[in-house]
């Protein structure tokens, strides 16, 4: 017999060798870095990457830093400025905040106001609205506090039957980031609708928004100022160097009724459409029933000043619409052309106009037939005419201080008669007298 070859032993030793060596290659395939923390790599594993939303692997942008910038992006230069000195201003007097009224308006919008508001307060040009509180009335302020910390609450108010106590109802607003706010409020001239509370550690300043219309200025306490940027009286304007009132006597009701209208074009020192006083009413002879009295603002509508685009501020809101002028020496003829009326109580859409002229500074002028444009001129008669007062002539003359004065009534017209509640008395010279209730005498406003 031939002998065997004894290869297969061998071969089967290779075999099992490669078979180990191959497990073994194989095997160190499985043993990385995901192997339960065995303490064996693998130096061939690379880390996947994960995906991202962005293709050039940017940062992303810190959005708290991107909100927070956010809270003061409506300030202009010109706004931080002037609020930078404003809160100076009032840490300077110890003020917790200060305010100033802007107006009465149902509308905060102010139309025709915007160019006067942001000359005097540009920190609110931009404003946010949820920086704009509107609650109920027509009187709208500025409020500003004196530095960050101050935290500013707004309540809903109600008073007891002879309003001499308070008691704060709903939160309207709460904030403590520093920065200015408006706010609507105050049915009435007499009493306030809301109370305005700043309170920083254990200090707490209170204020009911209150104006006071014969000084221009708001009511202040403890810890409130009246803002610096309202704080001056005007140089300019009615009275100030304006040329003088337009009055209409040929005008008439739908009912045939002689009525009247004047009219006041005001304008500041650089000549610009500033302010319009408009008022009016029945004709009785010589006899005035004055009837309506607004104030509001107008602008050119070309660039000869021949139209003029209106904003009257109204019990009912604000009449707006434009006018077309005609002026051949001193005599002014109104043309109604777009929007709302601006003969609104009488029938013609035209009328004309004669200018009663007032002094320039320092003149000595004489006022007479002008006395009742002077007479309306002041504040606290305009406040009662806001209220629904009505005036009067009153018969006969009055020498007061050696000056001829023509008489006034102030008061309240009832279906039957007419009660006069003031007495007013003007001079050719322009001054202007109230009478003393108690004693019967003339005193100076």
């Amino acid at each position: 017999m031939g002998k065997k070859r004894r290869t297969g032993k061998k071969e089967g030793v290779l075999l099992t060798i490669l078979v180990l060596f191959c497990t073994f290659l194989t095997g160190c395939a499985f043993l990385d870095i995901k192997d339960g923390g065995l303490g064996m790599t693998n130096p061939d594993y690379v880390e996947p990457e994960e995906e991202s939303t962005t293709s050039d692997h940017t940062e992303s942008p810190d959005l708290g830093e991107f909100q927070k910038e956010g809270t003061t992006s409506w300030l202009t230069e010109a706004g931080k400025a002037a609020l930078v000195e404003e809160q100076e201003w009032l840490r300077d007097y110890g003020a917790a905040f200060g305010a100033s009224f802007l107006g009465y308006t149902p509308d905060y919008s102010f139309p025709g106001k915007e160019y006067q508001r942001a000359e005097t307060y540009p920190y609110l040009d931009g404003i946010p609205e949820d920086h704009i509180i509107e609650y109920t009335g027509d009187e709208w302020y500025v409020i500003v506090p004196a530095e960050d910390g101050w935290k500013i609450s707004i309540e809903s108010c109600s008073w007891n039957d002879d309003f001499t106590e308070s008691r704060t109802e709903d939160l309207l607003w709460e904030s403590d980031d520093g920065l200015p706010l408006i706010l609507q409020c105050n049915l009435s001239d007499l009493y306030s609708n809301v109370q305005v509370t700043a309170r920083k550690g254990s200090r707490e300043v209170s204020w009911h928004p209150y104006y006071l219309t014969y000084a221009g200025e708001i009511e202040p306490t403890d810890g409130v100022k009246q803002l610096l940027s309202g704080s001056y009286m005007p140089e300019e304007g009615y009275l100030y160097g304006m040329e003088g009132s337009w009055y209409c006597d040929s005008a008439k009701t739908d009912a045939g009724e002689p009525y009247f209208y004047s009219v006041t074009f005001m304008t500041g020192e650089d000549g610009y459409p500033l302010d319009m006083w408009y008022y009016g009413g029945l004709l009785d002879g010589e006899m005035e029933d004055i009837r309506f009295f607004w104030d509001g603002n107008y602008a050119y509508g070309d660039p000869l000043g021949e139209s003029l685009e209106f904003w009257l501020n109204t019990p009912d809101g604000t009449r707006s619409g434009t006018i077309w002028l005609e002026l051949d020496g001193e005599c002014l003829t109104i043309h109604e052309m777009e929007g709302e009326a601006f003969f609104p109580f009488t029938s013609g859409s035209v009328e004309k106009f004669y200018l009663h002229p007032v002094a320039a500074a320092g003149e000595n002028y004489d006022y007479s037939s002008n006395e009742i444009d002077v007479l309306l001129a002041q504040s606290e008669v305009q406040e009662r005419l806001e209220l629904g007062m009505a005036i009067r002539d009153v018969d006969g003359m009055d020498t007061i201080r050696g000056e001829a004065c023509v008489l006034f009534a102030l008061g309240t017209e009832h279906p039957d008669q007419f009660v006069a509640e003031y007495y007013y008395a003007v001079s050719s010279s322009g001054l202007v007298y109230r009478m003393d209730d108690l004693t019967g005498e003339w005193e100076p406003i």
